[in-house]
């Protein structure tokens, strides 16, 4: 009888891909200006921690959720699931060149998403904003990555 319990609890918690867990998903908006003005053409990633530290690889490869180009106004708007046995770290990684001069690949900003912001299912039923952020000038932990290298000349 114990078997036959284990056997529906797996299967139960075992979702597309066959994964262990369950699905769980966020949603994020924001604003991004360079020097005041409204960073346009941005690439903006929606991700799931899976290792506590800032550099993914470490223990496994983060997760994509979901990704965004901010529009004319510098705005983005997204959300995306991910299935884990415990709560979903989610966070973003904003990809730009402001205030960057000739110096190769993008400048990538990690913003992370309070655990409060997720829920349990596929369709988040609020919003995250990280509000308004400045690109311009330096910020301890960012890091640079070629990733998205070939964004047009137009994006910051």
């Amino acid at each position: 009888m114990q078997f036959l319990f284990l056997i529906l609890v797996l299967t139960i918690s075992i979702s597309e891909g066959g994964k262990l867990g369950r699905l769980q998903s966020v949603a994020v908006s924001g604003q991004v200006k360079c020097e005041g003005k409204p960073a346009v053409g941005v690439r903006v990633d929606l991700m799931e921690s899976d290792n506590n530290m800032e550099e993914s690889g470490i223990i496994d490869d983060d997760d994509f959720m979901s990704y965004a180009v901010t529009d004319e106004l510098g705005n983005f708007n997204m959300s995306g699931s991910e299935v884990e046995i415990s709560g979903i770290e989610p966070y973003v990684n904003i990809f730009h060149k402001c205030d960057d001069g000739l110096s190769p690949c993008q400048r990538v900003l990690r913003i992370n998403i309070p655990k409060s912001a997720t829920i349990w299912g596929d369709t988040p039923t609020e919003l995250f904003s990280i509000g308004i952020f400045e690109l311009a000038g330096k910020v301890i932990g960012e890091r640079r990555s070629c990733a998205y290298r070939n964004l047009t000349s137009t994006s910051i």
